[in-house]
């Protein structure tokens, strides 16, 4: 199955639609079984019914989301860090930072 509209933003906040590895069908994305199984910020949002960290109050501070794992691969790949990204999501709302990341 295809993601679509919202599902193609990640518990996270990263958004499969732009992402080389969904593009080429190497991974579902992770609202459709795919990307790391143990992710513990999909664990989170699944358990709180959550469609992304922005419905979190304590997204900010939040160690699943922001961690040196996360900042590392930030880095590698020259994106803003997650937590960054939840941010936006909350600021601007899910459908404009969908249009913004398309």
């Amino acid at each position: 199955m295809a993601l679509e509209g919202k599902d193609l933003v990640a518990y996270c906040g990263l958004y499969c639609g732009g992402c080389g590895a969904y593009k080429k069908g190497r991974c579902k994305g992770c609202k459709d079984g795919g990307g790391f199984k143990s992710c513990k910020v999909r664990i989170c949002c699944q358990e709180r019914d959550y469609a992304t960290c922005a419905e979190c109050d304590e997204f900010a501070a939040c160690k699943k989301l922001d961690n040196f794992i996360a900042r590392i691969i930030s880095f590698v790949f020259r994106q803003p860090p997650r937590v960054e990204k939840v941010k936006r999501i909350k600021e601007a709302g899910i459908d404009t930072y969908i249009k913004e990341q398309g």
